[in-house]
């Protein structure tokens, strides 16, 4: 049945993207974030499902015209396409050619999908309608791992999706964290069933943060708590509140919880941590050989650590390891001039949120664009805390983040030139969106 569901879906959304590219990008959002074929158990495992809906969007765009293309010259996006050649240019001179012009083609498409996905986003509406597809799609998970765990007494480990780039426990725990800012501030600006539903899945996605037993979300995760905190009115109840849930919830957290954090203060011993330290070593090494263009994607072959760290191999057996930080990854598989760009890039996402938020000032009618700014920056912020020891530099929620703050900006810009207008307003009735 669900395979049939899932199929039917993808089916009648391809020509639907055609005429409507909108819809076709929100269809692409959900299978990126949701991975319904992974809940399956038949023959929709296997269908292409973001291939198509991506194909017809894209058609569907150069057939309408839908997009606004202004939002592609906002230097967030233009930076995301410097960040593109370069990772073009460190394919031309991999290690491992083959691999890496294979992983260029996948995140090519991930990198022009969020540029569509920006020039769709052309007002308020189809800005919500954004949000709300990426949280809801990440939070099916937060919701269905945290009554697992809570099922379980948090004995067992909370995993992502089948074989999806979520799927370890460590890339499910940072999507969560990245996730929690959209149910927060979606939740505070929706009502009804939809605002009860958004705030089941964030306090439910604490829980199932905690229970992947992934040591950097759980580091991550009270900074991001405490940066929603922050960022939102009534602070003292909300700290209060906070501070309450944790003390009934203790008694609760099994020690098992708590050995494994504790490992993170004896790393010598802990062979996990150690290997991470060793990698990011070889990683400053190959950065230091290559610093221009890095040993492209999907260097770390054995080898290439035969070359740079032949110790490496010696120590843990021959096994290789993946390098578990997004800064030193994108260092060493594409330079140091693509990890200033990329760091750039994110920096002028933060710069952009803020510069927003001060415009909107005291606006009713701007009120959205705050909400808004603040779920980006929250999200950007758990993303390089948690990435400090996890590999995500390719995760696809980053780059759809730096294209919607460059359609923020447009619409925003555009809303600010405007006098106040209660049509600017976003109501919270589903009204189908043309485009």
């Amino acid at each position: 049945m669900r395979d049939y569901l899932v199929f039917a879906i993808i089916a009648v959304s391809a020509p639907i993207g055609l005429i409507r590219p909108y819809y076709g990008m929100l269809v692409y959002m959900w299978i990126s974030y949701m991975f319904p074929h992974e809940l399956a158990w038949g023959f929709s495992r296997d269908l292409p499902g973001a291939k198509l809906a991506s194909l017809s969007t894209v058609a569907g765009l150069l057939i309408t015209r839908a997009g606004n293309t202004a939002s592609v010259f906002q230097r967030e996006n233009i930076l995301m396409i410097v960040l593109w050649c370069l990772f073009t240019m460190s394919s031309v001179f991999a290690f491992n050619p083959n691999l890496a012009w294979s992983k260029w083609m996948e995140i090519s498409k991930l990198i022009i999908m969020a540029l569509v996905t920006s020039t769709l986003l052309r007002d308020p509406k189809k800005i919500r309608y954004f949000f709300l597809v990426i949280a809801l799609s990440l939070g099916f998970y937060g919701f269905k791992g945290g009554l697992f765990s809570l099922l379980t007494g948090g004995q067992e480990r909370v995993w992502g999706p089948g074989t999806s780039v979520i799927a370890g426990n460590n890339a499910i725990g940072l999507a969560l964290n990245m996730a929690l800012p959209f149910l927060w501030y979606l939740a505070r600006q929706e009502t009804g069933y939809l605002s009860i539903t958004l705030y089941s899945m964030f306090f439910l996605t604490v829980p199932a943060i905690m229970f992947t037993y992934s040591r950097a979300s759980a580091f991550t995760l009270p900074i991001v708590l405490f940066a929603i905190m922050f960022r939102g009115k009534n602070r003292v109840l909300v700290l209060c509140t906070m501070l309450i849930g944790f003390i009934l919830a203790f008694p609760f957290i099994p020690q098992k919880f708590w050995n494994r954090q504790n490992t993170a203060l004896q790393y010598e011993s802990d062979r996990s941590a150690m290997s991470r330290i060793d990698n990011w070593k070889f990683c400053w090494r190959l950065a230091l050989d290559r610093p221009l263009t890095g040993g492209g994607f999907l260097f770390n072959t054995d080898r290439i650590f035969a070359m740079y760290a032949p110790e490496f191999l010696y120590s843990y057996g021959g096994t290789t390891w993946d390098t578990h930080n997004i800064y030193l990854a994108i260092l060493a598989a594409h330079g140091f001039p693509a990890l200033f760009v990329f760091l750039l890039m994110i920096a002028f996402c933060f710069l952009s949120c803020r510069r927003l938020r001060r415009r909107v000032g005291s606006r009713a009618d701007l009120v959205w664009m705050t909400s808004y700014c603040y779920t980006v920056e929250v999200s950007l912020l758990a993303l390089l805390v948690n990435g400090i020891f996890v590999n995500m530099e390719y995760f696809e929620l980053l780059y759809d983040l730096v294209a919607v703050v460059a359609s923020l900006k447009v619409v925003g810009g555009r809303a600010l030139s405007e006098r106040p207008n209660e049509s600017l307003r976003i109501t919270n009735d589903l009204i189908p969106v043309t485009g």
